[in-house]
């Protein structure tokens, strides 16, 4: 027999997981079957379902979008990341084709753009934004000039009419915060400073599913700067130790704990290979990495950022993120 490859086994479950979307959906309707198709032509991917009332939606990249998580509880949705508002509108008109419930909670796993600047538009739908407190002091630190940055570059944003980021309303102090309506239990939790010092991971303990913001991405997709790179590794060991079947990135395909263990591998190695380079007396644009090929899937066509932003932490002898930084 001939052993499987991680890639293979990805694709495997993904199919599964798909062909049982479909059959739940035949179950609850022609309809609402014809409606997701449709939703999907229409935004280029249509809802998986990675477990009963648990949904994984893929953002479109050319508009800059995240991936979104939603889960079902008994008698209501959690969605996983605000987004942009175009997306959050999107999404709020989608809900009502997953389940009939309304959305209560939406979940920012961290403060960039892609991720919260859509808060307004759901609590304006009726919804209660939560976010860690890492996440509210990033945004104390770092806006409005992000948003105004943002609004020259998106009609999205600048059509909310508004001048900063709206602030989550639930603030969640500590590491952990668990919703349990006696039908699922879902962990909120801290687990470091990785992606940036807020980042929020969220947790189905029965169903084995973690869904992970940009604190684990599939695919080139890192942003550094705001990041503490040597931790993010140890912060993903926690991840990996939780031993998940289904990890949901905030960009790229969903996957297994591969995901988890790729984006520490590739930090590892950038982060030796800048060390390395800064020893030899390399600095800015002289220094030059060439990462394993184990690392090609979250290599970007362009290390240089990444290599600033590392390079950066070196020097400083702090986390990337806490050292005067312009947002690129």
């Amino acid at each position: 027999m001939v052993a499987e490859t991680p890639v293979a086994v990805v694709l495997r479950r993904r199919n599964r997981t798909m062909i049982h979307g479909m059959r739940v959906a035949l179950r609850r309707g022609p309809f609402l079957l014809f409606a997701m198709m449709l939703t999907g032509l229409a935004l280029g991917q249509a809802p998986e379902q990675v477990a009963p009332g648990v949904w994984f939606l893929l953002g479109e990249a050319s508009k800059g979008y995240s991936n979104t998580t939603v889960i079902e509880m008994k008698d209501y949705l959690i969605v996983v990341d605000a987004n942009y508002p175009g997306r959050a509108k999107e999404l709020i008109a989608l809900m009502p084709q997953l389940s009939p419930k309304p959305v209560r909670y939406v979940f920012d796993t961290h403060a960039h753009g892609d991720h919260s600047y859509g808060n307004s538009t759901w609590t304006k739908a009726g919804a209660t934004t939560m976010a860690f407190g890492g996440v509210a002091k990033e945004m104390d630190r770092w806006e409005p000039s992000r948003w105004q940055t943002f609004g020259e570059k998106r009609e999205d944003v600048r059509a909310t009419g508004e001048h900063d980021v709206e602030r989550p309303k639930k603030i969640i102090e500590g590491d952990k915060f668990v919703l349990n309506d006696g039908q699922r239990e879902v962990d909120f939790l801290f687990l470091g400073w990785g992606h940036t010092p807020g980042d929020g991971y969220v947790w189905l303990p029965k169903e084995r599913v973690l869904a992970t913001g940009d604190a684990a991405v599939n695919g080139p997709r890192n942003k550094l700067a705001d990041a503490s790179i040597v931790n993010w590794p140890k912060v993903l060991d926690k991840a990996i130790a939780m031993r998940p079947e289904f990890v949901l990135p905030g960009h790229g395909a969903r996957g297994g704990v591969e995901i988890l263990t790729g984006q520490k591998q590739f930090l590892v190695d950038l982060y030796a290979a800048v060390a390395a380079q800064i020893s030899l007396g390399k600095q800015g644009t002289d220094i030059k990495v060439s990462l394993p090929d184990r690392d090609a899937n979250w290599v970007p066509k362009d290390l240089a950022l990444d290599i600033e932003a590392t390079a950066a932490e070196i020097n400083g002898k702090a986390p990337a993120g806490s050292l005067p930084h312009v947002w690129k």
